[in-house]
């Protein structure tokens, strides 16, 4: 059987899109079931900036359960940002512990990781919990990891928005990219 060259064509852009969408929910899947530690004393909690989804009041139950003296909070939206702001500014902080808020720069988690790595090297830090979201524990442990040079111990958060999932996925498979060429990893 003799193929014509537009079947030929339409069969090529068939697998590709097939193996693109392969790819696409194998990333999907990789990015939903992140290595996470159980949450271990270390010197700070460090929340990373985003979306209101439970991060913030899991950063301060684990300082509140004891798991550090100290909530670092990435805060770069400033006073735009009710629910970090409260953790920043007293209503909704920890009871008994410090919390420190910073602006990175740049406002990226490179931009988060090196903040961190600076604010770490001035108080001798060696072990930091980093709460996040599961769509963002990998590459954010990598960029932690790589920046501080601590014992980093990401603990995300359970809840995952299924309907932002598609836009967690380009997202986080594009700051890989800008990653690898940034040369953060």
């Amino acid at each position: 059987m003799t193929h014509t060259p537009l079947h030929r064509t339409v069969l090529s852009a068939t697998a590709v899109l097939i193996a693109g969408a392969l790819t696409l929910t194998a990333w999907g899947a990789f990015l939903l079931q992140p290595r996470a530690d159980e949450p271990v004393r270390a010197d700070a909690v460090v929340m990373l900036a985003g979306a209101d989804d439970g991060r913030h009041l899991y950063a301060r139950d684990l300082v509140e359960a004891g798991y550090a003296e100290t909530l670092l909070v990435s805060n770069p939206g400033g006073n735009s940002e009710t629910v970090a702001r409260r953790l920043c500014t007293g209503v909704s902080r920890p009871a008994d512990a410090e919390v420190v808020c910073f602006s990175p720069d740049p406002r990226t988690t490179w931009g988060e990781a090196q903040t961190i790595a600076a604010i770490a090297r001035t108080r001798g830090w060696e072990r930091i919990l980093v709460v996040t979201n599961r769509p963002h524990t990998l590459r954010a442990g990598t960029w932690m990891r790589n920046a501080t040079g601590l014992d980093v111990r990401m603990t995300p958060i359970e809840r995952v928005d299924r309907t932002m999932l598609p836009v967690h996925l380009v997202w986080e498979i594009a700051g890989w990219v800008k990653g690898r060429i940034n040369g953060y990893w």
